[in-house]
């Protein structure tokens, strides 16, 4: 089951809309679909019929004409806004219950629009090596955690452009804490053990009363275990 509504939903959130409108669609697909489907569902940012992602969360606008599309590279600023924003996408997507799946080359930082322009070849040699690191981490801890294969999802919450998701398999737990807002977001979440740590970057967070307080970043976010 190739699962769009997910796609439509990540990019109307990365673009300036409301976390709640994400939990609300995924949760309707939740509650239509057999738990078999709505936890195997084939989940992606992009696909052969789709344009780059790093091009649509990155791009401040689409050229008019199709030569002009075909020439568009990213500007310095626009491609560090597409790469951060692409970045708390990966983590979304490996968060979520389904089957993560990438287009060839997104891990790698290729651009391009629509059909045919989304379809060259594989830039070997000249991959983004921080993105490449960045979504194989990703993978890795989807491999190792059994939380987030199989794990039930919650919502700890999901506000404006703030989304917390908890997953759980037995006593493992995973939450990915989320920012794509543009200004920083304090938040409190509950949290059993006396510390947690980010698995991306080995951050150590303390908690107090049974409770996290986190400060995440513009755009930015965190994988706590």
């Amino acid at each position: 089951l190739m699962n769009y509504p997910f796609r439509t939903a990540l990019l109307q959130w990365l673009g300036g809309g409301d976390a709640a409108a994400f939990r609300e669609s995924m949760e309707t697909i939740r509650e239509n679909y057999p738990p078999a489907a709505f936890y195997g569902a084939m989940n992606f940012l992009g696909t052969h019929d789709t344009p780059r992602i790093l091009t649509l969360l990155g791009a401040a606008h689409t050229p008019e004409t199709k030569q002009a599309r075909a020439d568009y590279r990213l500007s310095p600023a626009e491609l560090a806004r597409g790469k951060a924003k692409l970045r708390l996408a990966g983590m979304l997507l490996y968060s979520f219950p389904g089957s993560p799946t990438l287009f060839y080359g997104d891990e790698a930082g290729m651009q391009g629009f629509e059909d045919p322009l989304n379809r060259g070849t594989y830039p070997w040699g000249q991959e983004d090596s921080s993105l490449l690191a960045y979504f194989r981490q990703l993978g890795t801890l989807r491999k190792q955690r059994l939380s987030l294969q199989c794990g039930d999802i919650g919502y700890l919450y999901a506000v404006g452009g703030g989304l917390v998701l908890r997953r759980q398999s037995e006593d493992e737990v995973t939450v990915a804490a989320m920012n794509a807002g543009m200004q920083p977001l304090e938040l409190s979440i509950p949290w059993s053990g006396a510390l947690a740590k980010d698995a991306l970057t080995g951050q150590q967070f303390f908690t107090r009363n049974g409770m996290l307080r986190l400060t995440l970043p513009p755009v930015g976010g965190v994988l706590l275990v």
